[in-house]
């Protein structure tokens, strides 16, 4: 809402700023191209069983990958100078995260002349969600003279917290072993994730590149490709316990190693807007 009263404003000065200079009004719409993805390798590391020529070998792993969205938003520049302006501009970028999970894979050796017992535990894919980047840029605009030309606009942009979310479901590990059936019982549990208490800085950049063409005296067809750049923002996992877990379990969990999850809000979109000149 700040955002939208800011641009606001800008637009009821456009009189007073277009007796002075010239005043360039757009709005774009197009999609985002994000660069986040993340694999995350895991396992209770080595596990010794109390029985000669019987070892375990299991690990698992799981990934997080971004992927595009809608992007629109609006800017105001003001050029003092006819090819020398400064920009205000708000964009809104939608940003999917999915999950992709490749399973849980045990190896159990046992003695001789018994075979090895291999098995993979299928876990079902986790849930992600992140609210859509929405920063607000000032940006130092260069445009050719002409009605029709090439433009290049960059600065200094502020994004804020993503909001962002996880949940998944991991393997614990091999928790009892049938010798005479070679089954295995593999226990599981869900991880969620929470943010650091200490946060990354907001603040980043932008940099876009733009051809406009002339639609008639004051209208510009503009196409337009932006880059963002932002400080990654970092989320630790937690267990999602809601009953008390078997001292083998709570052991395990406590073995778990995952790495934290590095959102890095980095991402092109390529637009397509109009201008209009006061």
């Amino acid at each position: 809402m700040r955002k939208v009263l800011a641009l606001a404003a800008a637009v009821l000065a456009l009189p007073s700023l277009a007796r002075a200079g010239d005043v360039e009004l757009t709005g774009f719409a197009g999609y985002t191209f994000p660069f986040y993805s993340q694999t995350f390798d895991y396992g209770p590391g080595p596990v010794t069983i109390p029985i000669p020529g019987v070892s375990v070998e299991q690990s698992g792993s799981f990934q997080l990958k971004a992927s595009g969205g809608t992007a629109f938003g609006g800017s105001l520049a003001f050029f003092p100078a006819a090819t020398i302006g400064l920009e205000l501009r708000v964009d809104h970028g939608n940003v999917k995260v999915e999950t992709q999970t490749t399973g849980y894979n045990v190896n159990l050796t046992l003695p001789a002349p018994l075979d090895p017992v291999k098995t993979t535990l299928d876990l079902s894919p986790g849930q992600a969600t992140l609210d859509a980047a929405a920063p607000w840029s000032l940006n130092l605009k260069l445009r050719t003279s002409g009605r029709s030309g090439f433009y290049v606009s960059g600065g200094l942009s502020h994004l804020g917290d993503l909001n962002f979310s996880a949940t998944q479901t991991v393997a614990l590990g091999v928790v009892a072993v049938n010798l005479v059936t070679s089954n295995l019982e593999i226990a599981s549990i869900e991880m969620r994730t929470k943010p650091r208490t200490t946060g990354s800085s907001s603040w980043g950049g932008n940099l876009g590149l733009g051809l406009q063409f002339a639609l008639g005296e004051h209208a510009r067809l503009l196409f337009e490709g932006r880059g963002f750049y932002f400080a990654k923002q970092t989320y630790d996992w937690e267990a999602v316990i809601t009953t008390p877990l078997p001292p083998l379990q709570t052991q395990l969990l406590g073995r778990l190693q995952l790495d934290p999850i590095e959102v890095k809000p980095w991402w092109v979109q390529a637009t397509i807007g109009i201008s209009y000149r006061f």
